[in-house]
């Protein structure tokens, strides 16, 4: 009798998960609690299997595909939130993060997308017909979620993936549900309409997402999910009122009204509701209101909360009130070449000399390699102080690796480059480098502001360029007095402060400048000095007016070192 019933549950545990809804919430319960990631992939396999099978969509079918994706729900959160808090982690695990994400958005897509399919080719009778409504919602929500995880990589959505979803979206406005209010998923409290989830996707792709971090992405798809209510769409053309219209029939999202010729499958969206919440929420922060409290999220912070805000209404305005260029771009093919890492970027400005008397002046007594004698050894060796005394003012031809891209256009304030994508694996937004056009006689500062992948396996990048001879020094931080002058071992330890490299961008002749320093660096109201014997200066750090990849941007005061020697 023991024997016949374990042969039958070892009979029951090999049938197909996917046979019924009951099969597929036992293997569920049988799923490892503790890995994530390791559920989350065999949730990911059912999913494709699913969409594998060429069985009839039948009402048992969709039970098992709904018991998947409401399970996975959770598995998608999770390892949504790993990717957009570890943004330093490898590319290897990056890659596997986003890959989990990105393909189950997709294959439950898919799987909706073939029961919708099967329901419009066959209507009448159907036994699906009451579910259509929801399975459109659902689909176009996880459709947009694909557009999102495109954007995380500075990619761009394939043609076809647009006309899917604009066709998908017809069939809610043929069977008259797009308005339809209905709760997404069984956890959410909240309803939502095919046309909201529609109308957030259309105004995501208006953001420029190539020139957001990915956590920025998130943020305002996050608005974008409680504020896309706020507008409503119109088959008929206002010029007083509408400012965004989308073309069903072509292969591209929103855009913006720059003529009064449209064809029958335009729809035409007006934003001033939503500009007017934006205002609100602006308001509200400003009087002490927490992010969170707003529906902003908790990952909202000030003031980069404003900055995000004041840009999204900026793209989602008319036409003469979107963020311009400040200097249009021309084509310009050449060779430039590039260095990346702070300490890299430092050493090339600093042969490179970039002609700075003032700060020649200010620079006399501190070098670089013994800058990295400080940071091996605590100490300068003898060695190198020899080496410098005889050393003669030409620039160092040790000049750190560089690596040359091709330009394609430039302009009075940056340029635009390609870069192969596989093999410029630190490529990120906000990452600073030195670069040089051709044989240029002086290096450039630049920040990356934009990331966008082509097809061709070409990374484009947008480079501001903040200085155009930016001026390396070595500063020391001022200490206190009562701990200069003793030794160690017989070693003096007063000129034993490590020297911090920073980089001058804008020197004025009011004292005040700005300068780039390692963010590790940093401490408002923090001095340094620099020079030697009389002629000495004070550098004070004061405010920050950007943070990159690593780095910061601050503003400075300057003044001539009035204390006693």
């Amino acid at each position: 009798m023991f024997n016949i019933l374990s042969m039958l549950r070892k009979n029951s545990a090999e049938s197909d998960p996917l046979e019924s809804e009951k099969t597929i919430t036992r293997w569920i319960n049988d799923l490892p609690a503790g890995n994530v990631l390791n559920a989350h992939e065999q949730v990911l396999q059912k999913v494709a299997e699913f969409n594998a099978q060429t069985a009839p969509y039948s009402k048992e079918r969709l039970a098992v595909l709904l018991s998947l994706d409401e399970y996975a729900r959770a598995l998608q959160t999770s390892l949504s939130q790993q990717y957009l808090r570890n943004p330093r982690m490898s590319r290897v695990m990056e890659s596997r993060l986003w890959h989990a994400v990105y393909k189950f958005y997709w294959e439950v897509a898919r799987a909706y997308h073939g029961f919708i399919m099967s329901y419009v080719s066959n209507p009448a009778g159907n036994l699906l017909q009451t579910s259509i409504p929801l399975l459109t919602l659902r689909t176009v929500h996880n459709l947009g979620n694909v557009f999102k995880w495109h954007y995380f990589r500075y990619e761009k959505p394939a043609d076809k993936l647009w006309l899917r979803l604009h066709n998908l979206y017809r069939v809610a406005e043929f069977e008259g549900f797009s308005k339809t209010e209905l709760t997404l998923y069984p956890a959410s409290s909240e309803t939502t309409r095919c046309m909201d989830q529609y109308t957030r996707i259309l105004l995501l792709g208006q953001l420029d997402t190539s020139a957001l971090y990915p956590k920025q992405i998130e943020m305002a798809d996050q608005w974008l999910n409680q504020w896309s209510h706020l507008i409503e769409q119109d088959s008929q053309f206002k010029p007083d009122t509408h400012t965004l219209y989308v073309a069903q029939s072509d292969d591209v999202g929103a855009r913006r009204i720059r003529n009064t010729e449209f064809s029958e499958s335009c729809r035409f969206m007006a934003t001033a509701r939503l500009h007017e919440k934006i205002q609100q929420t602006r308001s509200a922060l400003q009087n002490g209101k927490s992010p969170a409290l707003l529906g902003l999220g908790e990952d909202c912070r000030l003031p980069d909360c404003f900055e995000i805000l004041d840009y999204a209404e900026r793209q989602w305005s008319p036409l003469d009130k979107r963020e311009q260029r400040k200097s249009p771009r021309t084509p310009a093919k050449k060779i430039i070449d590039v260095v990346h890492g702070f300490n890299e970027i430092c050493a090339v400005v600093k042969q490179g000399k970039n002609g700075a008397d003032a700060l020649h002046e200010m620079d006399e007594e501190l070098k670089y390699d013994e800058m990295i004698d400080m940071k091996l050894y605590g100490f300068v060796t003898e060695s190198t102080r020899t080496r410098n005394r005889h050393s003669s003012p030409a620039p160092s031809e040790n000049t750190p690796p560089h690596e040359r891209w091709v330009m394609e256009d430039m302009s009075e304030h940056g340029l635009g480059a390609s870069v192969p994508a596989d093999s410029n694996d630190w490529v990120r937004l906000g990452s600073m480098v030195t670069l040089k056009v051709e044989r240029d006689a002086e290096w450039k500062i630049g920040v990356m502001r934009r990331l966008l992948h082509a097809e061709d396996g070409l990374l484009q990048v947008g480079i501001e360029v903040l200085s155009n001879a930016p001026q390396m020094l070595l500063l020391r931080p001022q200490t206190n007095n009562a701990l200069q002058g003793y030794s160690v071992s017989n070693l003096d330890t007063t000129d034993a402060t490590l020297p911090v490299p920073v980089i001058f961008i804008t020197l004025t002749d009011s004292g005040q400048g700005e300068l780039l320093l390692e963010a590790a660096q940093y401490t408002s109201g923090r001095s340094f000095q620099s020079g030697t014997g009389t002629k000495k200066n004070m550098i004070r750090l004061r405010d920050v007016i950007e943070k990159g990849d690593g780095w910061m941007r601050v503003a400075v005061d300057i003044a001539k070192d009035e204390s006693p020697t």
